[in-house]
């Protein structure tokens, strides 16, 4: 696994909680499905209802509990975000908060089924201790579209739907008030977040919809990680939205079989639960999951550049 061909140079991170998108996955927020229905808001679940499948509560439960454990087995600590029965999406834990190195960013949801998902996020940050930095208060901004890359820089997906640029230069002023670099990635609205065209997968390599982003967003990226283009069918099957879990062990689902196969090809330890339910209904892994702590130590990090 090649690194990418862009100028580095070393950091030391001391962040006590995530600066970076691919250290060892330490302890994670999770939100079991007991209240999971599937949102009639997008192209993913109109095709399954079209096809005759609709939402199964007791897969969709056990589905979920494989994932926990997919996550115990690679030695992450699980910490539960209480679920709520008028909130039936908020299994999808990736989107009402963000941890960054100086702690919880909560998010302004964009979907009114979604706004009351940060208080149980609230409690779960003051039962195990967890700090809040900031809060968000410009416009809509969610999880899916945030990836604290590496130590000192930063990606905010923006397609005035999900997020909106207001909240998104909101983020960058804080992020820069702390010397970090901030790239903002327009993102179609018809895949909802980045997370869908963008994971990952360790500190020299990730997946790409490299035919859906802008070219100069590729480039950029491209600059500081080997990109795997992932083309659009898998897009549309959540192919590109895994969880590193660090030392080059990725969280994937048994759903990305021929994905799945190219990563194990090139030297990665896969771990893929069936979460069928959460990727008919447009998310996967990096979706279901919020990491609250990852192993930051001595890494190459990107030169800073606009």
């Amino acid at each position: 696994m090649s690194g990418a061909s862009g100028v580095r140079q070393g950091l030391q991170c001391r962040s006590a909680f995530v600066a970076n998108e691919y250290g060892v996955l330490r302890e994670v927020a999770v939100c079991n499905p007991t209240y999971f229905e599937w949102a009639a808001e997008n192209a993913i679940v109109a095709q399954a209802k079209l096809n005759g499948l609709y939402v199964d509560p007791s897969a969709a439960a056990a589905q979920h509990r494989e994932l926990v454990d997919a996550l115990q087995q690679a030695g992450a600590v699980c910490r539960f975000i209480e679920a709520d029965p008028y909130l039936p999406m908020q299994t999808f834990a990736r989107d009402s908060a963000v941890m960054t190195p100086w702690g919880l960013l909560i998010n302004q949801m964009a979907r009114p089924e979604r706004r009351g998902e940060w208080v149980a996020v609230d409690r779960m940050a003051s039962e195990y201790g967890f700090p809040i930095w900031k809060r968000i208060t410009a416009a809509a901004l969610e999880g899916g579209d945030i990836q604290v890359l590496r130590d000192g820089e930063a990606l905010i997906g923006v397609n005035e739907v999900r997020t909106f640029a207001a909240a998104a230069e909101q983020l960058e002023t804080w992020f820069k008030e702390s010397g970090w670099n901030v790239r903002k990635v327009s993102v179609p609205a018809h895949f909802l977040h980045l997370d869908v065209l963008f994971s990952v997968l360790n500190d020299k390599v990730a997946l790409c919809a490299t035919d859906i982003l802008e070219p100069a967003d590729v480039d950029w990226l491209a600059e500081r990680f080997e990109l795997i283009p992932v083309s659009y069918r898998d897009v549309m099957k959540m192919g590109c939205n895994v969880t590193a879990l660090g030392n080059d062990r990725v969280l994937s689902t048994r759903q990305h079989v021929e994905m799945n196969t190219r990563l194990r090809a090139l030297g990665f330890k896969i771990y893929d639960p069936d979460i069928e339910q959460f990727v008919l209904e447009g998310g996967s892994t990096h979706c279901l999951t919020m990491p609250l702590r990852r192993d930051c130590p001595t890494q190459q990090a990107s030169a800073k550049k606009t």
